[in-house]
């Protein structure tokens, strides 16, 4: 049983520095946090842990008091992590803010526990955005479809099965398109300026040719960076490549996840790797490419993780998105029981280690909840490849207008203030309350202007 006291209402946050070093529904360990005293200490199991305040002192008060426990538990357990007490999605937004106040990144994350290397790849993220900030003006779209061939065992995305939904694809498109006409209308007439368009999911290209022509028909911009999730090589024929050029698209990805076909079977992908190659190589020479590889997929060890690296690397697309597995909720390996046999921090390390030694560089990192070994995903690219969707939206430079089922809107206001906005993420549910909620959707953006 975990018992757990502190003064002060920053509980969830230290729940989740303990969550690091225990599963918190089978603990059996008592602690209790006094900060912000002139001489702070945690008590776990009857042992005291003092003299905590030695570095940390950036920031808001509960990051500090993260860090302090975190080096409390480390003491206690012997363990390690290499973000240390840092469990926020963008470790990046740390790294601006200590730049903004002066001081030395690899420094200052060094005192929240954070490894050596991790605190150097935030660095040369940051310095690889330079020429990117804030813009209250500029606004990336979104267009989510939520269907696939099938779904993948790690997957926690809205997205619903091809077959038997031919009709609901139909009726959802529709509603897209009246959302994304609705949106540019409304876009335009707040002062809104569209950076990029980024269609994801699911699987977009999953959508027949017909639909597929029809929804990219509806979107009016031209010009733009435009990339299209075209994940699953067996979605992805000709004539949706022609179409896609067609609209203008200029940017695709191809995600491997894995070259190993048992791997790839394991994990409900229906296709081979023999599949990705061939549609890589009839799409090279006509999109931008990226392609996304997950470290720690089922049974995988690190030579496992070597052969895909290495068949990426072979292959030598613009992008490389190293994801580490999360156990989402909603994903059918959420209660799978976590081993040590994965060697993910390996596998992670390995990829940063290789890519940039092929010449990629990392240019924007984020973190998920329930990752394996608490580690990260980072897109790399080839110099002059960099997608700009991912770092605007990833580090909350540009606000998002986001259509369709579970999209969520971001806005960006005046004192760097974000408000979200989430659609519903039922299919049926968002087609028949399309109008009601449309209405509240345009009644967010617009107080968000005045």
């Amino acid at each position: 049983m975990l018992r757990f006291s502190s003064d002060y209402p920053i509980e969830s946050e230290l729940l989740e520095v303990i969550g690091l070093f225990f599963d918190i529904n089978e603990a059996n360990i008592e602690i209790e946090c006094c900060f912000g005293e002139e001489h702070p200490y945690i008590i776990i199991d009857n042992k005291v842990f003092s003299n905590l305040t030695e570095g940390a002192q950036f920031g808001k008060f509960s990051r500090v008091c993260k860090a302090q426990l975190y080096k409390a538990l480390s003491s206690y357990t012997g363990k390690t992590f290499p973000w240390g007490a840092l469990t926020g999605v963008r470790p990046t937004k740390l790294g601006y803010e200590i730049l903004a106040s002066g001081g030395k990144i690899v420094d200052e994350l060094s005192a929240y526990g954070v490894s050596k290397q991790k605190a150097e790849i935030v660095e040369r993220i940051i310095c690889n955005q330079r020429g990117f900030g804030i813009s209250y003006d500029k606004i990336n779209l979104y267009v989510h479809i939520p269907f696939c061939t099938s779904r993948c065992n790690y997957c926690s995305f809205v997205s619903l099965p091809v077959l038997h939904n031919e009709q609901l694809m139909c009726d959802y498109v529709n509603c897209l398109i009246k959302e994304i006409n609705d949106g540019t209308e409304l876009l335009k007439k707040l002062g809104y300026n569209v950076d990029s368009i980024y269609i994801g999911g699911g699987t977009p290209t999953a959508l027949n040719e017909r639909l597929l022509d029809k929804l990219l028909d509806a979107i009016p911009y031209k010009g733009l960076e435009y990339t299209i999730e075209a994940g699953r090589p067996d979605t992805i024929t000709d004539e949706k490549m022609d179409i896609m050029l067609k609209h203008n698209v200029t940017r695709i990805s191809i995600n491997p996840q894995s070259f190993s076909d048992k791997t790839l079977q394991a994990i409900g992908r229906a296709h081979t790797s023999d599949d990705i190659i061939n549609t890589y190589l009839h799409a090279q020479n006509k999109f931008t490419i990226n392609m996304d590889l997950i470290a720690g997929l089922s049974n995988e060890a690190i030579d496992d993780f070597k052969l895909t690296l290495n068949k990426t690397l072979e292959l030598r697309p613009n992008n490389i998105t190293v994801h580490t597995l999360a156990r989402k909720n909603g994903s059918v390996i959420k209660n799978e029981k976590a081993t040590d046999s994965y060697g993910v921090s390996n596998m992670v390390d390995l990829a940063y280690t290789d890519l940039t030694d092929a010449g990629y560089e990392p240019y924007y990192l984020y973190r998920q909840k329930n990752m394996l070994e608490n580690l990260e995903n980072i897109g790399y690219s080839l110099p002059g490849n960099m997608c700009v969707n991912n770092i605007t939206t990833m580090e909350e430079f540009y606000s998002v207008f986001a259509c369709g089922a579970g999209a969520i809107s971001k806005q960006i206001t005046m004192g760097n203030k974000i408000e979200r906005y989430a659609n519903v993420r039922d299919v049926r549910l968002y087609i028949e309350q399309f109008d009601e909620r449309l209405e509240k959707k345009n009644k967010f953006f617009e107080s968000g202007r005045i």
